[in-house]
């Protein structure tokens, strides 16, 4: 992905000159964590390496919520994707979107009945050692958590 940057256009999670927005989702915030078309390279990547792999499908980490923000990150665009995986190699290669229509409450939820260590997952949109806990998505995931009614093990640093 490092090499696409300079076309992926002028946002907060490509350019580091440039502050992740702190605070909720809202439309201001939400314009600087837009990575143009992210998800669909991010897909054709996958579905490469999984075509030369011998594999038949590739996992797509989309989830809902009280709205979904990220054009690349909703029901049509998973169904999209997995309709042109079906095109795009021998034999057809299928996308799986299954958590796309759920929240994030909801899979916490499920991973805590699955026992999934939370520890060892990301969130935080700036990439530092440790969760910034004030950027939309740590703010997401501290709700999430806290919505599913399951401790956070998940270190902030505010």
């Amino acid at each position: 992905m490092r090499n696409l940057v300079g076309f992926l256009g002028s946002n907060s999670l490509t350019d580091p000159t440039l502050e992740v927005p702190a605070g909720a989702y809202a439309p201001e915030t939400m314009a600087m964590t837009v990575v143009p078309n992210r998800n669909m390279v991010l897909i054709a990547v996958a579905l490469s390496w999984a075509a030369s792999s011998g594999c038949e499908a590739i996992a797509f980490g989309a989830h809902a919520g009280a709205y979904t923000p990220y054009p690349d990150c909703r029901p049509n665009f998973a169904e999209a994707m997995h309709a042109a995986a079906q095109l795009c190699s021998e034999p057809p290669l299928s996308v799986l979107a299954p958590f796309v229509t759920w929240t994030k409450a909801d899979i916490v939820t499920r991973g805590a009945a699955l026992g999934v260590p939370w520890d060892r997952t990301w969130s935080c949109y700036k990439g530092e050692a440790v969760h910034c806990g004030r950027c939309g998505t740590c703010l997401d995931r501290r709700t999430a958590f806290a919505d599913a009614g399951v401790d956070d093990p998940t270190v902030y640093r505010h």
